[in-house]
């Protein structure tokens, strides 16, 4: 009898942990107290590429694929001639394997909960070519005054993510590490 009720007792403690594991929100709080904060994947899979890092990210950050879909990709690396302004231009081969890597990790394929949250937020059709103006990235920065980011000369764009979050790079976008340039800590 003590042995059924240890093992209901296991079993329960088991599907408990599970439970907090799979709750989270897109608002970056922890999943399951600390059990849930050790097993959460990053907000979003970081760049490891090494040629897309130095090719894209030699003009501006090297945005992770998982903050847009494999649409937007496919359009964005399909008119490099008139990249937002510039003549980003690639050979080919250089094309087709940014295109590829963009296309397999794109926000469909990224587990992290920023790239679910942006992927719920772009309707079906659609093939937004700047993150800034999906919906899921207007909601979390719509709180942030235009003296903080447009007029701050540190910052100038909401397209310079690594300004603020200081861990963008790995793909950390936790809102409790954004250190805006001359104001500090934001606080919502």
């Amino acid at each position: 009898m003590k042995l059924r009720w240890l093992a209901a007792g296991m079993f329960a403690t088991v599907v408990g942990l599970a439970a907090g594991l799979a709750v989270g929100d897109d608002d970056h709080e922890p999943r399951g107290g600390w059990f849930g904060k050790l097993a959460a994947p990053a907000d979003i899979t970081p760049v490891d590429n090494p040629l897309y890092a130095a090719e894209c990210g030699s003009c501006h950050f090297a945005y992770q694929p998982g903050l847009l879909p494999e649409r937007s990709w496919r359009k964005l690396m399909s008119n490099l001639g008139d990249h937002f302004g510039e003549n980003a231009e690639l050979s080919p081969e250089t094309q087709q394997l940014l295109t590829e890597y963009l296309v397999g990790n794109a926000g469909e394929q990224d587990p992290g909960k920023i790239a679910r949250g942006l992927m719920r937020s772009i309707p079906p059709a659609a093939a937004p070519e700047r993150i800034t103006e999906t919906a899921y990235f207007i909601r979390k920065h719509d709180e942030l005054p235009r003296r903080v980011w447009r007029d701050n000369p540190k910052v100038g764009s909401m397209s310079n993510c690594s300004a603020c979050h200081t861990g963008a790079d790995n793909g950390d976008f936790d809102e409790d590490r954004v250190r805006i340039p001359g104001f500090g800590r934001w606080e919502d």
